[in-house]
């Protein structure tokens, strides 16, 4: 058998024997004249070694042939990395809808509301319909930038970056209004502390507020321990002045804190905090908000005068000279972008008509590294031929093997092909579908996922969700045997793609994957790197398994499973086995939404809702940070994790285990 790597090899040592014909030997070259004309033109011979394609091609069939001229299409320039929102995405969505029309599917949408069809639908009643389904997104920090901040207290003109920075999750705004304290902002602390009482109204005007909360002589935090408690996070404060009327923030570091950030926030970095706002917030230094209280408190009072009234709940609310304004101009494009889901049905018939099987998988890339790139640096296309054109090619070819082999007899399930947009910056395209789609969730037998499967190697197919319907355990074994293919079995529905959205909603799943490899995320992902002979046989074990749950006779009995699921590369060698939250507020720390089995964390003890503040000696502030210290150790190292558990405060030994090993 030749693999699509040898074959590979072989073309490119081809093109270079052919180039080094032409280049290598100079004044090799002549014109000959002769009476040839066009029509006639045929060379008896070539030079250098040759494959023999077309006859490669028809070995490994139509299935695999037709699969690698999807990838190879959609891993094409002309596609641009399919970044969301942009013509190369667009085209791709596009490419899906032509392919699935003529497939004999329908489109799946109205395109007045973008809700979609129900399963007794044909062709007829397709006028009007649509392919698609929009929605926004905001890719998240990556995205939002800065376009103006300008800041003037009282007769003061601040300088950006030295006296104040705009932080990312500020809005658009241009306006002059008073100055209100608010303390640290506190609604609700420990021994009823409080920083508003109840006739404070900031209606119209800025607060100016410190971070995190109150501290002792020492620095240290009076409700944390060893660090913050929750009370210091931004999200409830900002909620709180925004509740009461404010239309500007200005946040200052509380002075003499012994832990906690130091300096200025950069725009860049607090991108990550929310809420987002619909008003400028703006961080200033101690020096600048001293130099605006010189001029606006009536006592004369400093920062830190300021912050030890506040530390002892001496002082709430209060307004500051109404001629010593703050002016506040901020301009920030939020990032939103419009992408689309795409997606065809083919209707069931009989007593299965209204309960569904869903097939799909993300189309979108990273177009030339907008996020999540492993070369950050790069401005190259991101071709994302296995991650992934792969799945999309599989999920067409099955759309038209499961279309092609409907008899038209007998009960049957109806199919919903979707290829999701905005996968990769957080599963947005699915995440949508689920909250706008009008079929009942419990009326989904299953979905299966096609997310980079285009690299089989060794014969070994990894696939996770086998743990999610109580059937599997008898189906699979069943269906897998007569392939030929070796699976390894994750019986996790949650993981790094798609399905883990519809596990969330308690749908079964399973999710087709070759694993990873060093071009995952990188310019290097390309479609000659690709196996069309062993994803031809990934297909048909999918289009197996599809077929038997399109005809059975009951629905799947969805079953909840924590088990390890499949764990994209991230350069490091050890894995600790959490599922951070994408949408967690705090400002500081990692939130746990998930603990896979067999891990580090969980043989740690670690688990869903503790709120990881420490690593060792090195404050965890965002999973970033987390990032960078796993990428520091080697399986059988050792470190002490400080964890928030309710108000308690842990220290945690977790000996770390090796990716495989937690795999």
């Amino acid at each position: 058998m030749i693999s699509t790597p040898k074959l590979s090899a072989c073309l490119t040592l081809c093109l270079l024997t052919a180039a080094s014909t032409r280049a290598d030997e100079p004044g090799g070259g002549r014109i000959e004249e002769t009476s040839t004309g066009i029509h006639s033109f045929a060379p008896d011979g070539s030079s250098g070694e040759s494959v023999d394609l077309p006859a490669y091609m028809e070995r490994i069939g139509p299935v695999a042939t037709r699969w690698y001229q999807h990838v190879q299409t959609l891993a094409n320039p002309w596609f641009e990395g399919r970044e969301p929102g942009t013509p190369g995405g667009r085209r791709t969505a596009e490419y899906i809808a032509w392919h699935l029309d003529r497939s004999g599917c329908l489109p799946a949408f109205d395109s007045n509301d973008n809700e979609m069809i129900n399963a007794m639908w044909t062709t007829d009643d397709a006028q009007g319909m649509s392919w698609y389904q929009p929605f926004d997104f905001n890719p998240g920090r990556g995205t939002r930038q800065l376009e103006e901040g300008q800041v003037r207290l009282g007769e003061t003109d601040l300088s950006e970056n030295d006296d104040f920075t705009v932080l990312g999750n500020s809005g658009s705004g241009t306006f002059t209004a008073p100055v209100s304290f608010v303390g640290y902002a506190i609604e609700d602390g420990p021994d009823g502390y409080e920083s508003f009482d109840d006739a404070t109204d900031l209606e119209g005007r800025v607060v100016l507020m410190l971070r995190y909360e109150p501290i002792d002589e020492s620095g240290a935090s009076r409700w944390g321990g060893e660090s913050f408690s929750d009370h210091a996070g931004l999200n409830d404060k900002f909620r709180a002045v925004m509740d009461r009327g404010a239309v500007g923030i200005i946040l200052v570091n509380p002075p003499g804190a012994s832990y906690g950030r130091r300096g200025l926030e950069s725009f860049r970095r607090s991108r990550r905090f929310r809420p987002t706002m619909d008003m400028p917030v703006v961080h200033i230094s101690k020096e600048a908000a001293d130099a605006f209280l010189a001029e606006a408190d009536e006592q004369g009072r400093d920062m830190t005068t300021l912050r030890k009234l506040a530390d002892e709940g001496q002082i709430t609310t209060f307004d500051f000279r109404e001629s010593v304004p703050a002016q506040l101009s901020t301009r920030v494009d939020n990032g939103l972008r419009t992408a689309q889901n795409v997606a065809g049905i083919h209707p069931g018939r009989g007593e299965l008509a209204d309960e569904w099987l869903v097939i799909g998988g993300h189309f979108d890339h990273l177009g030339r590294g907008y996020l999540g790139s492993r070369e950050p640096d790069s401005t190259e296309i991101h071709y994302g031929a296995d991650d992934n054109a792969s799945g999309v090619g599989s999920m067409l070819l099955l759309a038209r093997r499961l279309a092609e082999g409907d008899t038209g007899e007998d009960d049957r399930r109806s199919i919903l092909f979707i290829g999701f947009d905005a996968e990769e910056a957080g599963l947005h395209g699915s995440d949508w579908f689920l909250d706008h789609c009008p079929i009942e969730h419990e009326q989904v037998i299953a979905m299966l996922n096609m997310d980079m499967m285009g690299r089989l190697r060794d014969n070994r197919l990894s696939i996770s969700g086998t743990g999610t319907a109580e059937e599997f355990d008898e189906m699979l074994p069943r269906i897998v045997e007569p392939t030929g293919l070796v699976v390894s079995p994750n019986p996790g529905g949650r993981g790094p793609s798609d399905h883990s959205n519809f596990y969330d909603r308690d749908i079964p799943v399973l999710f087709f994957y070759t694993g990873d490899h060093d071009d995952y995320h990188t310019p290097r992902d390309h479609a000659w790197t690709m196996n069309p002979e062993g994803t031809a046989r990934i297909i048909d074990l999918a289009g197996r398994i599809g077929e038997e749950m399109l005809t059975r006779p009951d629905m799947l009995t969805f079953k909840s499973s924590t088990g390890s699921g499949t764990a994209r590369r991230t350069g490091a060698q050890v894995r600790l086995g959490i599922m951070p939250s994408y949408t967690s507020d705090l400002e500081t720390g990692v939130l746990i939404d998930g603990v896979s089995d067999g891990t580090s964390a969980a043989d740690a003890g670690l688990a869903e809702g503790d709120i990881l503040l420490r690593w060792n000696d090195t404050e965890i502030t965002d999973g970033s940070i987390l990032m960078q210290e796993l990428l520091k150790h080697a399986p059988g190292d050792t470190v002490t994790l400080l964890i928030r558990r309710g108000s308690d405060d842990l220290q945690v030994p977790v000996t770390l285990k090796s990716r495989d090993e937690s795999s």
